[in-house]
């Protein structure tokens, strides 16, 4: 494998810790979100990038 591979399943599977953690600490507007959300970045890891960009509307403002 290649250096830039590597570096790229690196950030992926950082990204992908990031969001989990971030579904786990955060309260949700919705707890059917959440589990959805949890699920759904545990199964199917390439949703992590879509909760980054959409989480500011789906968690409760502080």
């Amino acid at each position: 494998m290649s250096n830039i591979t590597i570096a790229v399943l690196f950030l992926l599977l950082g990204i992908w810790i990031y969001a989990i953690g971030s579904i786990l600490s955060n309260e949700f507007n919705d707890k059917k979100a959440k589990v959805f959300w949890t699920i759904g970045v545990i199964f199917v890891p390439v949703l992590a990038i879509f909760y980054i960009f959409m989480r500011k509307n789906l968690l409760i403002k502080s």
